[in-house]
């Protein structure tokens, strides 16, 4: 009850792509819109799912198998995670037909996957292309979802896609589990080769998938002298500082509300953290080179943030 009267003020404020916001276009609100409402309206090809199923029953490595499914169906990287009873949400929110029911630990395993975002979509955050960029991205990773989900029950398990509005526990936990990248200062997984531009998916099931381990990729040693995405952050809801105790996890504090106070504000999801992240340039040679010595040697850390930042002209804040 107590945050109730700042919720009610978010509430208040111009919706993501409704007039009122500062980077309010219509035409690609309508575009923004249809990839979001497109999502109730994928269905997986039954015959390709039977297929599939039946690959999956056939595999000497199943969760190998898998991994292939995913990255076939489009995903860049895939992986596997034990879910942790921590990363699932206590209760349903977000519509009114389930708002308010508990969420059952039902599946002990899931399969996450990445789908990268348009570099120079991103690169126009906080305005409208971006969140327009991010709906392509859920729409593509919910069709990935939906495509394992059905050749994992055509295979005979239980499983349950997990995508856009339909997220039963918090997938970026899941991903660093999973080995597909690490936690940033920006709170946001961040990725090999694509940086913190990526949107995750997942399916939880009962198959006995083998799990992946974490991985180092450089990123916490170099978020702690990077402060790029603090710094563009145009509602100042990230850390500048050191890391935290949050909850029992050590992490950068996000100021969570002025983030979203932002986004009603500016009528997008604004993006600029991962649009700033050293880590999200475009993937090519140099940026494959540069990531490999930040993994090997922390003492190329500030050469590396010091070369970024004078090639690289600083993106607009959106302040």
């Amino acid at each position: 009850p107590e945050l109730r009267a700042g919720d009610d003020r978010l509430r208040a404020m111009p919706e993501l792509c409704a007039p009122g916001g500062r980077f309010f276009r219509s035409d690609l609100a309508r575009e923004t819109a249809a990839w979001f409402d497109g999502i109730a309206r994928i269905r997986p090809d039954p015959g390709l799912a039977a297929r599939r199923g039946a690959s999956l029953r056939a595999a000497a490595d199943l969760t190998d198998a898998l991994r292939r499914i995913l990255r076939g169906s489009g995903a860049v990287a895939a992986g596997f995670a034990t879910v942790d009873p921590a990363f699932v949400y206590s209760h349903k929110g977000r519509f009114d037909a389930d708002y308010g029911r508990p969420i059952p630990l039902d599946f002990p395993r899931a399969a996450v996957f990445l789908v990268p975002m348009d570099y120079a979509a991103m690169r126009r955050a906080p305005r409208a292309e971006a969140l327009r960029e991010s709906a392509r991205q859920y729409y593509r990773a919910a069709g990935i979802a939906f495509a394992a989900e059905a050749a994992l029950r055509a295979a005979g398990f239980a499983a349950k896609a997990w995508y856009d509005a339909h997220y039963d526990a918090m997938l970026v936990p899941l991903a660093v589990q999973a080995g597909l990248g690490e936690l940033g200062r920006n709170n946001i997984l961040v990725a090999d080769r694509f940086g913190a531009r990526v949107r995750i998916g997942a399916v939880a099931t009962d198959a006995p998938l083998r799990p992946d381990r974490p991985v180092s990729l450089g990123v916490a040693g170099f978020c702690e002298i990077c402060r790029r995405c603090a710094e563009a952050c145009p509602s100042r809801a990230l850390a500048t500082g050191p890391r935290e105790v949050v909850r029992g996890v050590l992490k950068w504090p996000t100021h969570v509300e002025r983030c979203h106070a932002y986004w009603r504000r500016a009528g997008t999801d604004c993006g600029l953290c991962m649009a700033v992240c050293p880590f999200s340039h475009r993937d090519n040679a140099l940026h494959a080179a540069v990531r490999c010595l930040l993994r090997r040697f922390p003492a190329f850390r500030r050469p590396a943030l010091w070369g970024e930042r004078l090639l690289f002209a600083r993106l607009r804040d959106g302040s």
